[in-house]
This record gives structure tokens, sequence and C-alpha cells, in this order.
């Protein structure tokens, strides 16, 4: 139950995290939309998934301790250019992601007192498939964006970019 603990605090921490960087693009100078929608919506569904993780332990007679994991990264700062602050967020999804498999490894260990198959599919059913899908959105956007800065006008490039991230 400590792994799913941690997870859930991994996800609260991420979710403060994207909304620094939210806030960081939906300033009046940086006026970029897109990305602000963009972090906005990754900060709430990591939210959302830190109380649907916090149900799911007390539900099963469980305690939450609310503490940052010392496991987790802290992230220095969040005002990066957009390339980079995309691929911050892959970089941190696919920590999520990483967390989660641990998370699964442990409950599905085949040992008497460690086996828990119940952790064990509510991980894969609500949590694998939903990051591998971000995972692979944050990574052609990281793509997508580094093809289109190569080109001769960058901030056109960046323009349509986040007039595209508006309209998802």
């Amino acid at each position: 139950m400590k792994h799913l603990v941690d997870y859930a605090n991994s996800h609260i921490v991420r979710s403060f995290d994207y909304l620094l960087m939210s806030t960081h693009y939906g300033n009046y100078q940086k006026n970029r939309a897109g990305f602000e929608k963009l972090f906005r919506g990754l900060s709430d569904s990591k939210w959302d998934e830190a109380i649907d993780i916090i149900k799911h332990v007390t539900k099963r007679g469980g305690t939450m301790k609310f503490e940052h994991p010392k496991s987790l990264k802290a992230s220095t700062t969040h005002e990066f250019q957009e390339i980079q602050s995309v691929a911050k967020a892959l970089d941190m999804e696919k920590e999520l992601a990483l967390k989660g498999f641990d998370v699964h490894r442990e409950a599905s260990q085949r040992s008497n007192n460690k086996h828990d198959p119940e952790i064990s599919s509510y991980i894969e059913k609500e949590f694998v498939h939903g990051h591998a899908h971000t995972i692979r959105k944050l990574a052609g956007y990281v793509s997508d964006l580094n093809s289109m800065l190569r080109e001769s006008d960058r901030a056109l490039s960046l323009f349509l970019f986040d007039e595209y991230l508006q309209k998802e």
C-alpha cells in the first residue's frame, strides 16, 4: 500500500508542476493560450488521478500520508521555452508511468504476503493506458515542434502550433 500512497503523492506534486508551467504561458508576457491549456489539462488530469488513488487507498482501509516522495526529482525551474516545456512534461509523464509500473510490479509479485491482484488490475485499467496515450501525444508534440522550429520563421511556427493546441 505504501507504493500506492507514494504514487498518489507523485501525482499531486506533478499536478502542481504542470499548474506552474501553465501559469507561465498564461501571463500577458508569454500569451501562449494553447500551451497554457495543454499544461492546465495535464495538471487537472494528474489532480483527478491523485484523488482517485486516494479514494482507492482509503476504500481498502489504508491511510494517506501526504509528503513529498523522496524518489521524485524536484523541478528546478518552470520557465522554459516552449519545446523544452513540452519535453519536460514528456519526461514527467514517463517518470509517472515508471512509478506506476513499480506499483504494478510490487502488487503482482507471486509471494504469499505481497501478491495483490486487485491493485495490479486497478493500475493497469486506470493508469497504464492513459499514461501511454499521454506519452505518445507529448512525444508527437515534441517531434512536431522540433521539425517546425528548424524552419526559417520560428515565431510563426510557434504561433500556429499554439493555435492548434487551443483548438484541441
